[in-house]
C-alpha cells in the first residue's frame, strides 16, 4: 500500500512539475525599448517585483536612446514595444510606421527644457544661436513650441542634431550656445558657472507625455498580452506609491544614476496612475487624442510628415486597455 502511495505521489509531483514547466514555457516574451528617462523607471519595478512574470509575461527591457532607432527596430521585428512620447508616435505614424499606443506613462513637469548661456535672457534671444537638439524628436517639438511662442521658427536658430543626452553634455562642455535636453542634464547645466535653464516643461503642461506603443497588427493580435502588460505595469506604479524608497532604488540602479540624482529629478515628472491613464484616453476627443492631433498638425506644418496620422486608429486600443 505504501508503495502505491509513493507511486501516486511521484506521479502527482511529476504532473505538477510538468504543468509548471508548461506555464513557464507559455510565458509571452516581450522586448521593450526605452531611453534613459526616469519616467520609464516603473517598468523596472514591475519587472523586479515579479508583476510581469505573475501576468505570464517574460519582459526584456532594453535601453535604446534614439526613438527613431527603437521604432525602426520595432518595425523590423526586433522589438515588440517602444516607450517614447506621444508627439513622436504622431510623427512616425504620419511617416508610415504602423503604431498603436498602449498606455500613457507620465508627464514631464519640468524634466525637459532648454538650457542656455547666461547672456541669453529669453527664448527670443536664441535667434542666430547654436542649439543642440535631436531632430525628429520630442526635443525638437519642445523647441519649436517655445520658439513659436517667442515669435520665432526653427529656421531662426542654428540647430545641431544631437541625441538629447549628448546635447546636454555638449552644453556643459561649452560646445554650444544652448541645448534642448532633459534631467539630469538640466540640473548639470544650471550648476555650471555659465549656464542656466532658459525654459522647461513646468510652464508647458501637457506638452510632453510619455507612452508605450506597439505595431498595431501585433497589438491587435496580442490584446490579451497587451492588457496583461499594461495592468502589470500599473501594479509597478502602485508599488512605487506605497514603497517609494525601494522603488526609487530600483529605478536609480537600473538607469545607472545615484539615488541623490534621482531624488532631485523626481519632482520634474508626474507618473500616471491607472486612473490618470484611463482619463487621458477617455472619450472621442480625449486629451491623448488632442495631443497627438496637435503634434501631427505641427509636424505637417513643418513639412516633415508624409501624411496626417490616423489619430483615432493610433490611440484606439489604448482606450480599451485602460478599462
Amino acid at each position: 500500500m505504501n508503495m502505491f502511495k509513493e507511486l501516486a505521489l511521484a506521479g502527482t509531483i511529476a504532473i505538477s512539475m510538468s504543468a509548471s514547466l508548461n506555464v513557464a514555457a507559455a510565458a509571452e516574451k516581450l522586448s521593450v525599448a526605452h531611453s534613459t528617462w526616469i519616467g520609464y523607471g516603473a517598468l523596472y519595478i514591475a519587472k523586479e517585483k515579479g508583476f510581469f512574470e505573475k501576468a505570464g509575461l517574460d519582459v526584456d527591457l532594453q535601453i535604446i536612446e534614439a526613438s527613431s532607432d527603437a521604432i525602426a527596430a520595432m518595425q523590423g521585428g526586433q522589438i515588440n514595444i517602444v516607450a517614447s512620447t506621444m508627439d513622436n508616435f504622431a510623427l512616425f505614424s504620419g511617416n508610415g510606421a504602423d503604431l498603436a499606443v498602449l498606455t500613457a506613462l507620465d508627464e514631464s513637469a519640468g524634466g525637459d527644457g532648454i538650457v542656455a548661456k547666461k547672456d541669453i535672457a529669453t527664448v527670443a534671444d536664441l535667434k542666430g544661436k547654436s542649439v543642440a537638439v535631436q531632430k525628429g524628436s520630442v526635443s525638437q517639438f519642445l523647441l519649436a513650441q517655445a520658439l513659436n511662442t517667442a515669435g520665432l521658427k526653427l529656421e531662426d536658430v542654428t540647430a545641431i542634431d544631437m541625441k538629447s543626452g549628448d546635447a546636454g553634455a555638449a552644453f556643459v562642455a561649452g560646445s554650444v550656445d544652448a541645448a534642448v535636453t532633459w534631467q539630469p542634464w538640466l540640473s548639470k547645466a544650471a550648476a555650471t558657472d555659465f549656464g542656466k535653464i532658459l525654459a522647461d516643461t513646468s510652464t508647458m503642461p501637457g506638452l510632453i507625455v510619455d507612452a508605450l506603443a506597439a505595431k498595431s497588427d501585433y497589438a491587435n493580435e496580442h490584446r490579451k498580452e497587451m492588457k496583461a502588460f499594461v495592468d502589470a505595469y500599473f501594479e509597478g506604479i502602485d508599488f512605487m506609491a506605497k514603497n517609494p524608497a525601494e522603488a526609487h532604488e530600483i529605478i536609480a540602479r537600473n538607469l545607472k544614476m545615484s539615488n541623490e540624482t534621482l531624488a532631485g529629478t523626481l519632482k520634474d515628472v508626474r507618473f500616471f496612475s491607472k486612473q490618470d491613464n484611463a482619463a487621458f484616453f477617455s472619450g472621442d476627443r480625449s486629451p491623448g487624442f488632442e495631443l497627438m492631433s496637435q503634434a501631427g498638425e505641427f509636424y505637417q506644418k513643418m513639412g516633415v510628415l508624409r501624411s496626417t496620422p490616423d489619430v483615432a486608429k493610433v490611440v484606439g486600443i489604448a482606450s480599451e486597455l485602460a478599462k
